[in-house]
């Protein structure tokens, strides 16, 4: 049984801990989002970004707008023109 705060974030620790992503209990549903990413994993990620900086660079003509964005530094990850396709 849930008492109080602390029970509560207890709880969360133990269903983060155990990989659960979903919980739910006496009609209330909790849904976990994606864990963040460890030190390790985004150190292997920068290091395989910096191998090939251009692993995610769009193939073919670029719109007038994406012109602008790579050539003011944008990042392929953070393309709008790229986010609007994918969604």
């Amino acid at each position: 049984m849930i008492k109080d705060f602390k029970d509560l974030q207890k709880l969360f620790k133990l269903c983060r801990a155990q990989g659960i992503t979903d919980f739910k209990m006496n009609g209330i549903e909790i849904k976990f989002g994606d864990l963040p990413f460890t030190k390790k994993q985004m150190e292997e990620q920068e290091a395989e970004i910096a191998s090939d900086p251009y692993a995610n660079f769009p193939e073919g003509d670029l719109s007038p707008e994406q012109l602008m964005f790579y050539s003011s530094g944008g990042k392929p990850e953070d393309d709008p023109l790229n986010k609007e396709l994918s969604s």
